[in-house]
């Protein structure tokens, strides 16, 4: 296996972990094993745009048209159609989950060819995201020679892939791990010894219920799904962003799109339209 052909702009050589890892200063010289990390960013806004958010926004209109209808029934198709919103937005993380592994992979199979002459694409295939070695972070680490977690929409990237698997499973580890992570989507889960306060009563759950509720009582808000979309995006951006980083012959554009990355990454937390917690 051939080393990753990578420098830092100082000069420097060598591996770096998460944190002392400075994307900006990191070069890919052969940077035409990366792809082309736009065309993933552009698939998924236009996902976004001409399918998910139009579609999203039809239902609410309808429900909401729905609760306010003096229809006796009108109540009962709202609740149909929440559950169908619902629904939705957890089929929409799946696939926005689905097409960002399959871009890591993409990537991470092209760098391997790039490096290899004997690649072992097969390893990379069945490969995990963590757990038994080697998994997708170990790849990635080995062949773009920077760690997955130095990006800043890695914790995002990481909590989308237990949603994924949650979504697909139902209760398991990954579920256990959602609720951990962020505990708000479920609003009305009290655990085991936890008491509500409520005017003149008082409830207690009992000390031996569950440690944590069914992935099925989950509330997903579309905040949610923006959220992790938008993070995709930003991981992306970066991808490509060090890409024409390694550029020997910079466009005005891609010099002014560099020079302002760094300020728009700061900008990045504030932005925000949902936080786990």
């Amino acid at each position: 296996m051939d080393v990753p052909q990578l420098k830092l702009r100082a000069g420097h050589t060598g591996w770096m972990d998460a944190t002392t890892c400075d994307i900006t200063t990191y070069v890919w010289l052969d940077h035409d094993s990366i792809g082309a990390p736009t065309s993933r960013a552009h698939s998924l806004s236009l996902l976004r745009d001409s399918v998910i958010r139009p579609s999203l926004k039809a239902l609410d209109v309808e429900i909401d048209a729905l609760r306010k209808s003096d229809e006796p029934a009108a109540d009962f198709y709202a609740e149909d159609l929440a559950d169908l919103f619902q629904t939705t937005v957890e089929g929409y993380l799946l696939t926005v989950q689905s097409m960002w592994e399959r871009g890591l992979r993409s990537m991470l199979m092209l760098r391997e060819k790039s490096l290899s002459k004997d690649a072992d694409l097969a390893a990379l295939e069945r490969a995990s995201w963590v757990g038994k070695s080697p998994n997708l972070h170990d790849h990635f680490d080995r062949l773009m020679g920077i760690p997955l977690q130095s990006f800043d929409s890695y914790a995002d990237l990481d909590l989308l892939q237990s949603f994924g698997n949650a979504i697909r499973h139902g209760d398991g580890n990954a579920a256990r791990r959602v609720h951990q992570l962020c505990p708000s989507l479920w609003w009305n889960w009290m655990a085991p010894g936890e008491t509500l306060e409520a005017g003149p009563f008082r409830i207690t759950m009992p000390t031996d219920g569950p440690n944590h509720p069914s992935f099925s009582s989950i509330t997903l808000p579309e905040a949610v799904l923006e959220q992790m979309i938008q993070s995709v995006l930003w991981f992306w951006e970066d991808i490509e962003n060090m890409r024409c980083n390694a550029f020997k012959r910079k466009h005005h554009t891609v010099v002014q799109t560099l020079a302002a990355w760094n300020e728009q990454r700061l900008l990045r937390k504030g932005s925000r339209i949902w936080s786990p917690g």
